[in-house]
């Protein structure tokens, strides 16, 4: 795959995979997560990512020795500070973290249909392999009822915005059951990495005739 190159399709390719990804990361995490797929190159993502800070579409956040965050807004990441900058003790321990604004999201939104198909589907896929529901702060839940000699599992996950999964799956005996349950309360990202990758046809292999 050819890698971007235009500055706006670039900034908009950033701001749509952290918000997929949906929750606070480090620059060095977000590098590696935008380059792996050889989609941009490190100078070009460097240049337009705090271009992006800049223009208030991806806001820093210190968070503190003590885990208290302190949120900002278009300001000049710690890192980059000049010579004769200050820093306190316990800024040098803070960790930068940095997430989409509300402004970032309406843009990558709004936006985003302009990336072609293939590279969102390509971030899409990177942001589903760092996605932790955990710190996305997302409601991860799993119930079952009895139907005939089995059971119905429901697996479902929300966040504020709404429905992230919603799977009813039949389990036909008692083992089924406790494996089903057991395995989606201890991997909830995996189950639905996979369940995403099965509905795009990522896995086709399962699909062959033996």
């Amino acid at each position: 795959m050819a890698q971007l190159k235009e500055e706006n399709e670039i900034k908009i390719f950033i701001l749509y995979l952290l918000d997929k990804i949906g929750y606070p990361l480090d620059y060095p995490s977000i590098g590696a997560i935008m380059m792996q797929d050889g989609i941009v190159n490190f100078f070009d993502f460097a240049q337009c990512f705090f271009a992006l800070v800049d223009a208030g579409h991806i806001r820093e956040i210190v968070r503190e020795p003590s885990g208290e965050p302190d949120t900002k807004e278009g300001v000049q990441p710690a890192f980059e500070k000049g010579e004769g900058d200050d820093l306190e003790d316990h800024e040098a321990d803070a960790t930068i973290l940095y997430e989409v604004t509300d402004t970032g999201r309406q843009v990558a939104e709004a936006l985003s249909g302009n990336l072609m198909m293939s590279v969102r589907e390509k971030s899409y896929r990177s942001a589903l392999r760092h996605l932790s529901f955990a710190k996305k702060g997302a409601y991860v839940d799993h119930d079952y009822r009895p139907d005939g000699d089995g059971y119905l599992v429901n697996c479902s996950i929300k966040d504020k915005k709404g429905v992230i999964m919603d799977l009813t799956v039949r389990a036909d005996s008692d083992y089924q059951l406790q494996r089903m349950l057991s395995n989606y309360s201890e991997r909830p990202e995996v189950v639905f990495r996979g369940v995403i990758a099965l509905l795009c046809g990522d896995v086709n292999y399962l699909f062959e005739d033996n």
